[in-house]
């Protein structure tokens, strides 16, 4: 008795939960990561669903490491992960897979501006200023970037 009603709250909850889609049938696995991490990072924090619920922005992530990529595209409320890049991106990170996790470790300060005087936030800054992590469409989409930074952090 009490595993079916457990069953169906899981089932509620996934199902009110259902903010990512897959553009493939076979999502790859750092697709699949990403939509987890942020699908978890948004139920479980009301002001990253604020967040969330107001981006409108294709967002590329190419893991140089690994050669492989994903886009993530927010439709207000809505996250569709495609596998590899698509084309007419807001903004495209590009950078090997320890720094594309550290971008989810960072914390997240006043005005919801991203930290970046502790380790975590010093070492994304390092690697910015030593070209080891770029992010093309930066200047005019700072905006764009602090919220998608926000949704992704899990802090």
């Amino acid at each position: 008795m009490h595993g079916a009603s457990t069953g169906r709250m899981a089932r509620r909850k996934l199902d009110e939960a259902g903010l990512v889609q897959y553009a493939s049938s076979e999502p790859s696995a750092f697709a699949g990561m990403l939509g987890g991490l942020i699908e978890a990072n948004v139920v479980a924090d009301p002001d990253k669903r604020k967040d969330f619920d107001a981006l409108a922005a294709r967002v590329g992530i190419w893991v140089t490491d690994i050669d492989e990529g994903v886009t993530l595209v927010f439709d207000a409320g809505r996250l569709t992960v495609y596998n590899g890049l698509e084309p007419n991106r807001t903004l495209t990170i590009r950078a090997e897979a320890e720094t594309v996790m550290s971008l989810s470790n960072l914390k997240i300060g006043l005005f919801g501006v991203p930290v970046y005087f502790d380790e975590v936030g010093r070492g994304v800054a390092l690697k910015l200023m030593r070209g080891k992590l770029r992010i093309d469409g930066l200047l005019t989409n700072i905006a764009t970037l602090n919220r998608v930074t926000r949704v992704f952090s899990v802090q």
